[in-house]
């Protein structure tokens, strides 16, 4: 029997994969209502292993996976922290795979003392979110909103044709400043490399290795929210992030200076936040995550989505796009799986 161990407690590992089994899953409506051919091209878990007896462990704990660590063939992890001497138990194993490029949570050295080879898959989902996170900045450096109002309302007629829209700038101009620097930052990071925008970050863990790379420079905490024009939140939400970014972080950003959220409303001290752009004291912000979701219909933060003077830009957390990038996210990691099983090379090796 082959023995599979999924530690992910947010579900992208197997959700893609059982999108086509499960016809009350409202994620399988929206996915045929986006592409009708598109439940053939959304195998499940059960079709791609078809003729292997396999045994599926999915995990929630460290405890339920040092329960059956001795046991496992293949251990899929997703944003979770394997500690080293529990993975040194695994002496069954043929293929430790990480669904997302910043695999920190896998210990290499004890993955290397066992032989095993170590896969980090890219995640789609976060790719997608990283591309939110962009076009809310593009909105604001290029005033869209206030565009549109020109051509909606004719304005036009009287302020005259062409470039009549105030506060327009170029990106190549600012400064970038990422808070946090995980899968989703480090698209964001490219992108700033390709329109020649320099590229600040602070995280946590230090990432040397990876500076050059993605042409960013490390700074301490609150030197990224002072010299960052647009500073984007890239952080877990933990119990030490949770309310991180308050009165006094937003008070040491510039006053023109853009803050984009896409990773978690409950970092950011909403009712500061709004009193800094009520007050200008904010450039404006651009926010696909509320503290409380859905956004309830009278929050202050609706009126200045409406204020185009205030530079603000909501989208209802749909940074992440959809469900076909779940279904990528899964048969990456699967497809990978299956290639070991036929002695194939494997995809996104890193160890």
């Amino acid at each position: 029997m082959l023995q599979i161990g999924v530690w992910d407690n947010i579900g992208n590992v197997l959700l893609g994969v059982r999108l086509a089994g499960q016809t009350e899953n409202p994620w399988r409506a929206r996915l045929t209502q986006d592409d009708p051919a598109a439940l053939p091209e959304a195998p499940t878990f059960e079709q791609l292993f078809a003729g292997q007896d396999v045994r599926l462990h999915e995990l929630k704990t460290l405890a339920e996976l040092e329960g059956v660590i001795a046991d496992l063939d293949y251990l899929v992890v997703h944003k979770e922290r394997v500690p080293a001497e529990v993975l040194a138990r695994g002496k069954k194993l043929k293929l430790v795979q990480h669904l997302g490029l910043d695999y920190r949570g896998v210990p290499m050295e004890a993955a290397r003392a066992l032989g095993v080879p170590v896969c980090a898959t890219p995640l789609v989902n976060y790719e997608a979110v990283a591309e939110h996170a962009w076009a809310l900045l593009l909105t604001h450096y290029k005033q869209m909103a206030q565009q549109r109002a020109q051509m909606e309302q004719r304005l036009y007629m009287t302020r005259g044709w062409g470039a009549t829209v105030a506060g327009l700038h170029l990106v190549s101009d600012g400064t970038l400043g990422l808070l946090g620097f995980g899968e989703i930052a480090r698209p964001m990071a490219r992108y700033a490399h390709a329109f020649q925008m320099k590229c600040l970050y602070w995280d946590r863990v230090r990432f040397s290795e990876l500076e050059a790379r993605y042409h960013v420079e490390y700074v301490e905490r609150d030197e990224l929210f002072r010299r960052a024009d647009v500073l984007s939140a890239h952080l877990p939400i933990t119990p030490e992030t949770q309310g991180s970014i308050g009165a006094r972080e937003l008070g040491l950003m510039k006053p023109t200076a853009y803050f984009i959220n896409t990773a978690r409303g409950k970092l950011v001290d909403q009712a500061a936040l709004v009193a800094a752009l009520q007050a200008r004291r904010l450039g404006g912000a651009g926010l696909d995550v509320y503290a409380e979701e859905p956004l309830p219909a009278e929050d202050p933060l609706h009126a200045l989505h409406e204020d185009l003077s205030a530079n603000v830009t909501l989208t209802s957390h749909s940074g992440w796009q959809g469900p076909w990038t779940w279904v990528r996210d899964s048969l990456n990691i699967w497809l990978n799986v299956r290639r070991h099983l036929a002695g194939e090379p494997l995809a996104y090796q890193v160890g």
